[in-house]
């Protein structure tokens, strides 16, 4: 090429090709583009609006178009014998998801080099491709166009919910079978989505343990405070649909996923009725909002959904945390579980494997990265890497992982069974089941 072109033409075109088609590299700066806040369910529905564009129009250079067919072939190309195995992974690597994601990285990197060293699958080894979604809806199509270009034959995450609801789209137009952990029911409901399968549980289920547990209380009226995330909207609508069922009356209050301080809401709580604060929502915010409620002096029960259930809350939160209550998946609690529970010496092994490797607990996060990593591990093993053959192995296999026991089947991609969660306590810094009466 030097030969033919000068320079400066040179490094134009190099910069072309590059545009247009996407390098292989580990990419954690991409510009954010967005028009309404990132994690809004309006900057949701905008990503998604976007989505196929972005993935499909053709780009405005002399080289080949990145057409939605050539995406199909990328995600469907099986490698050759012998050639690494990619596998992309879609991860908040920046912004206000950044420690949830870091934590799906770590474990999903943690098994594949785990894999790699016993020998990878069938003399294949397994390469890990990882893009940043910023903790923006909006960056998620174009992490995975990304990936596309590098012939991925699956994809693991986002955790990021928001981003999950403008990937769905271009996941089904790849035919793509990916693992999201991202834990909102839009991934399975209104309908299944043939190639999107969910590793965390889904708020339906969490919902249920922890409106059972509330009533159990003989508690009656709860104060909700939710962001406006997929995550939060959606916890917000199960529970206002489900409570009457319990008996049990709900009073909104609505808080932004970067907010930096809920005095307001909390205040508000505190002059009311309320006989428990329920919070529905991830991220840094239920720190502060653990610490807040303490120094107001709230005496009712404060509950979180599982998203908490990692040392990311425990220790910032410190003492203010103790006496939360929580549902969890049973990563979390695998110590102090019975030895009969199948899930306790998977769980246990993993905690030491993970702190050795990285010198900290795991969370949550990292647990249903370990189990999606694992299992879309174990669909290549048995079909190749395939991407229809993987696709109609995970929709039939069962399989007993360190947060509990997953059954998909044709009709349900959740997988995950209000029997892998357990409502929680934190006392002394440490997560301990509670037992049901």
């Amino acid at each position: 090429m030097r030969r033919l072109f000068p320079v400066l033409t040179l490094l134009t075109l190099m910069a072309t090709l590059l545009a247009a088609c996407g390098d292989e590299a580990v990419s954690t700066a991409t510009p954010a583009a967005t028009a309404a806040p990132a994690g809004t369910v309006a900057a949701t529905r905008a990503a998604s609006a976007a989505a196929p564009a972005a993935t499909t129009a053709p780009a405005a250079t002399t080289a080949p178009a990145a057409t939605a067919a050539m995406a199909v072939a990328a995600a469907s190309a099986a490698p050759a014998t012998g050639a690494a195995i990619r596998i992309g992974m879609i991860a908040s690597l920046t912004g206000p998801y950044n420690p949830l994601g870091a934590y799906n990285r770590q474990a999903a990197e943690l098994v594949v080099k785990q894999t790699n060293d016993a020998g990878g699958i069938n003399g294949s080894k397994i390469e890990l491709l990882v893009e940043d979604d910023q903790s923006n809806p909006a960056q998620g199509p174009i992490a995975l166009k990304k990936l596309l270009s590098s012939r991925i034959v699956a994809l693991i995450g986002p955790v990021f919910s928001s981003t999950c609801l403008a990937l769905y789209e271009d996941i089904e137009a790849a035919k793509l079978p990916t693992m999201n952990m991202c834990a909102t029911d839009s991934n399975v409901t209104p309908a299944i989505r043939p190639h999107v399968f969910m590793t965390p549980p889904t708020e339906a289920a969490m919902v249920a343990t922890v409106l059972t547990y509330l009533k159990a209380e003989g508690k009656t009226k709860i104060a909700v405070l939710h962001d406006s995330t997929e995550y939060g909207a959606t916890g917000w609508t199960i529970l206002k649909a489900e409570a009457p069922k319990f008996g049990i009356t709900l009073d909104e209050n609505l808080y932004e996923l970067t907010g930096m301080s809920f005095v307001p809401q909390l205040t508000k709580i505190k002059s009311s009725d309320a006989q428990a604060v329920l919070s529905w929502g991830s991220g840094g915010a239920a720190v502060i909002i653990t610490k807040e409620f303490k120094q107001l002096g709230l005496t009712v029960p404060l509950v979180f959904s599982a998203a908490q259930g990692s040392p990311l809350y425990l220790r910032p939160a410190g003492d203010a945390a103790n006496g939360v209550v929580l549902v969890t998946g049973l990563g979390p609690v695998a110590s102090k579980l019975p030895d009969s529970n199948p899930a306790k010496a998977l769980a246990v092994k993993f905690d030491a494997d993970f702190a050795a490797a990285y010198m900290v607990p795991p969370a949550e996060f990292a647990y249903n990265a370990h189990s999606g990593m694992t299992m879309m591990l174990n669909a290549i093993r048995k079909v190749g890497p395939d991407g229809a053959k993987i696709r109609a192995e995970l929709e039939n296999t069962t399989y007993t992982g360190v947060d509990g026991v997953y059954k998909y089947s044709p009709t349900n991609h959740s997988g995950k069974g209000p029997e892998s969660l357990v409502m929680s306590k934190v006392e002394n810094g440490q997560f301990v089941p509670i037992p049901p009466k």
